[in-house]
């Protein structure tokens, strides 16, 4: 894909039921990174969709405090897709209820973490071994749940068991409104490459559902790689809009007019402010927001001259305004002291 015109055609609206989507580029939940300030961060880029950190269903029933502070939005953002994760049917669907009664639009369930704290408690990638337990999840949240109901997964556990198009087609038999993929297995974690085949062979088995495909777009045209290359309904970008949430921008740019804008020095620098603005919003403790912003801050930076130094100086700040005059120095162009 090269001419503007094929590349807007590219790049379309998604529409669920009452819910338009502006575009089809939305941001992946990342656990510690998918907050409401980055959310805010992306929305504003050009996302036209952002889903949450992923939430545990059952610390949302408990109540418990730090688990509904993952959950804070903003009417800016709407809308929003709020990710779950956990293994019994019974809490997902008090927890999608819930949610319900808090006026959530949009609940999507995780069968992808692989870390081992989801596996050993049967959530995240595990379902994928366990598909019978994953319909009557996305059953009991459909019950529960009036709103829209999505899946994101993983091909598979690994290579001898790819199970997506399996669990694509029981998903949506059992409510599943939307769903996407990343193009790996719980096996490769985030090794290897994603495997867009494998994305494609998803989006052939669920006709007429829409799927994101997820895995390896780190620029403006590996969004219109991975969309000729799967035929997915749009795309989800995860760790390519750390310290890059222009990319959707770009997206979008290149299909306008064939070419992606870069970020200016200063551009970096304001959103940098920006975000550092937001962060301090949402967090009360000074400790807690100096240790958030670090891998935001450090982003911000990758792949410029000089960035390594500015990371290690950034990694040993004690507090955000620190950050915030490092990054005025470095994205300023001058000389970083040893």
């Amino acid at each position: 894909m090269s001419d503007p015109r094929s590349l807007a055609a590219a790049l379309q609206p998604i529409v669920l039921r009452g819910i338009t989507l502006a575009n089809n580029l939305v941001l992946a939940p990342m656990a510690g990174v998918s907050n409401l300030p980055f959310r805010l961060i992306a929305r504003e880029a050009g996302a036209a969709l952002c889903f949450t950190e992923t939430v545990s269903a059952k610390g949302l029933v408990i109540g418990g405090a730090k688990t509904w502070r993952l959950l804070r939005t903003s009417p800016r953002e709407a809308p929003v897709a709020f990710q779950l994760f956990g293994s019994e049917p019974a809490v997902l669907g008090e927890a999608a209820r819930r949610l319900a009664g808090e006026g959530a639009a949009w609940i999507d369930l995780n069968v992808g973490c692989p870390v081992k704290k989801f596996i050993r408690g049967c959530a995240g990638s595990a379902l994928l071994r366990d598909l019978p337990r994953a319909a009557a999840i996305v059953r009991a949240i459909r019950a529960g749940f009036p709103g829209i109901v999505s899946v994101k997964m993983r091909t598979g556990w690994d290579e001898s068991s790819i199970v997506a198009p399996e669990l694509a087609r029981i998903a949506v038999a059992e409510g599943a409104e939307l769903l996407s993929v990343h193009g790996r297995t719980r096996a490769q974690q985030y090794t290897g490459r994603a495997q867009r085949g494998i994305i494609r062979s998803v989006v052939e088995a669920v006709p007429g559902t829409p799927v994101l495909a997820n895995g390896d777009v780190v620029t403006a045209q590996d969004v219109f790689d991975m969309l000729r290359d799967t035929q997915a309904a749009g795309v989800m970008i995860g760790r390519g809009a750390l310290g890059n949430p222009w990319i959707f921008e770009q997206a979008l740019s290149l299909a306008r007019s064939g070419a992606a804008r870069r970020p200016s020095r200063e551009e970096r620098l304001a959103t940098i402010e920006r975000h550092v603005g937001l962060m301090a919003s949402a967090y009360e403790d000074r400790g807690a927001l100096a240790a958030n912003l670090k891998k935001y801050v450090t982003a911000y930076a990758k792949g410029m001259p000089g960035s390594a130094a500015f990371r290690e100086r950034v990694l040993h700040a004690g507090d955000a305004d620190t950050m915030v005059d490092l990054a005025r120095e470095f994205f300023a162009g001058r000389k970083q002291a040893a």
